[in-house]
């Protein structure tokens, strides 16, 4: 398939050279500029350039927001939230399913499927289909269980006890314990994604294959993947909800910053994700919209490994925490756009708590607390792993350590590569990039899963037991009045660990071309494509 002539690698070559003789001006046309504030318009194309390469869109392996931005327009979920509004907390609304109970201990939860509704591939989607889709990776012996699957999964659905089939067009789901977040968390899918997908797809394409031929029931169907280069989904005739305005939408990965920024000057691409700091005044300034939302639930932290021998030790590991002086981290290398981050709750999640604080940015403590660790300067050495995004944080960090003497080196990859290392970490490896977060308050469990139990991390805190006694407590608690105390105070019993390092938040993450009309960037780490238009 060819693409748009705009959108072309010959074209996206000469990008930079053309945005910096461009000016100021360019990339804004009166045109495009009316687009934002006339009618809704069909047809078109959408280009989108994201700053990761994606990962594979099998929802239930996949990982990255960059990849749930395009999944999430194949697949759907049984819930959806609603993503209309730039603030407050995304309303939970009718998705494949339109209406549900919830048994009063939060442990059982019923939906009645909607009617009616067929995957891309013409085949119907009912209760058997999800039930397909639950048993790939919660019954180890269905014909189709995916051990993958079930790994990654794990994060959402580790406590399910049970799923029966009711009825043609009715599913329950039981869980151990009571899971109050449950509902937020099946359209909240950076990781453990709950789309439904085409069984009859994964039949015919086997488990690797699914990633490569998605079917879903979704506005949008995937026409095809040119990987390093673009994804490409087309307007699902068939769908059964509201008609999306796009024709078509082509998804580019575009890792270099400033190539990603004259992409969008330029009028290659007419939407970008994380935009570099150094680039938000000129965008603006050329009539591109670069909205602020200060409530997302997107935030930037580091795991540490605990294989490496001075990170076992939890005096190193506060030492790195009040080292880093997040406050001029976000003023100075991001510009004002991003706000540091105190606790893994972020500012978007139902349970932030503003004036919660874990080690605060003292270098002289760190020096102390490093010497009294049996270390002299320099002795303490360990790589810090990023992706290529992420480098300008990491070395920012590598300085701030160097001056209480602790020696880092950076290595950093593209997204890809980087997953891949950041899995297989080595004894000299400190610490690691993530950029994650949820609305849902249960995120504050995931995480702590993600980032110490599995890790073996706990057995290197004298505090462990005290933090997962308050995150069960928080976690398996069913009555909503007390869950958000209990996840602050979960969160903040956590931190005492020294065992995850948060570090910042965005304000500013997209640029929008003037051509665009109904973007919204929500209080979510993702966007609703459905309802955006584009004017020629």
């Amino acid at each position: 398939m060819a693409l748009p002539k705009r959108a072309t690698l010959a074209g996206t070559a000469a990008l930079v050279t053309a945005a910096l003789l461009a000016g100021c001006g360019g990339g804004s046309g009166s045109g495009g500029a009316a687009a934002a504030d006339s009618k809704p318009r069909d047809g078109g194309t959408l280009i989108v350039g994201q700053y990761q390469e994606v990962t594979q869109f099998d929802p239930n392996r996949q990982y990255s927001w960059e990849t749930w931005r395009i999944d999430r327009n194949i697949y759907e979920t049984l819930v959806n939230e609603d993503l209309t509004a730039p603030t407050g907390v995304p309303k939970i609304v009718p998705g494949l399913a339109e209406s549900w109970t919830v048994s009063p201990d939060a442990t059982t939860y019923t939906f009645k499927l909607r009617r009616n509704v067929k995957f891309t591939d013409g085949t119907p989607f009912d209760a058997k289909a999800v039930e397909f889709n639950v048993r790939r990776f919660s019954d180890p012996k269905f014909e189709y269980y995916d051990k993958v699957s079930a790994a990654t999964m794990s994060l959402v659905y580790a406590d399910l006890a049970s799923f029966k089939v009711v009825d043609d067009h009715t599913v329950q789901y039981v869980f151990k314990k009571p899971f109050l977040d449950y509902l937020r968390q099946i359209p909240n899918s950076g990781n453990a994604a709950s789309g439904i997908f085409s069984p009859e797809a994964l039949k015919k394409y086997g488990q690797d294959g699914l990633a490569d031929n998605p079917v879903g029931t979704g506005p949008f169907k995937f026409q095809e993947r040119v990987r390093g280069d673009h994804t490409t989904l087309v307007r699902n005739p068939d769908y059964w909800g509201a008609r999306p305005h796009l024709d078509k939408v082509i998804f580019k990965p575009i890792g270099d910053d400033q190539s990603r920024v004259a992409a969008l000057r330029s009028g290659a691409v007419d939407l970008i994700s994380r935009v570099p700091p150094d680039s938000v005044q000129t965008l603006d300034k050329a009539g591109f919209a670069v909205p602020e939302n200060k409530n997302v639930p997107q935030i930037i932290y580091y795991s540490f490994n605990y294989a490496n021998k001075y990170l076992q030790d939890k005096r190193v590991r506060q030492a790195i925490i009040q080292a880093v002086d997040r406050k001029t981290l976000a003023e100075k290398i991001y510009k004002g756009y991003a706000t540091p981050a105190t606790s893994i709750l972020n500012q978007g999640n139902e349970a932030y708590d503003a004036s919660a604080v874990d080690y605060p940015y003292d270098p002289g403590a760190a020096k102390k607390l490093i010497a009294d660790a049996g270390y002299q300067p320099g002795e303490v050495a360990f790589t810090i792993l990023s992706d290529t995004t992420g480098q300008p944080t990491a070395e920012f960090i590598q300085q701030q350590l160097k001056a209480v003497g602790i020696e880092a080196s950076v290595e950093s990859f593209e997204w890809i590569t980087y997953g891949t290392r950041s899995a297989n970490l080595k004894p000299t490896d400190g610490i690691n990039l993530g950029e994650w977060g949820y609305i849902a308050p249960n995120w504050v469990k995931i995480a702590h899963n993600y980032a110490v139990v599995n890790r073996d991390g706990d057995k290197y805190s004298d505090t462990s037991s005290a933090t997962t006694k308050a995150i069960d407590a928080a976690a398996y608690n069913s009555d909503p009045a007390k869950s958000k105390q209990l996840w602050q105070t979960a969160a903040q019993t956590w931190a005492r660990d020294a065992t995850i390092f948060p570090l910042l938040s965005f304000n500013r993450y997209y640029a929008v071309a003037p051509r665009v009309g109904g973007f919204v960037w929500p209080q979510q780490d993702h966007y609703d494509l459905s309802k955006v238009w584009v004017a020629d």
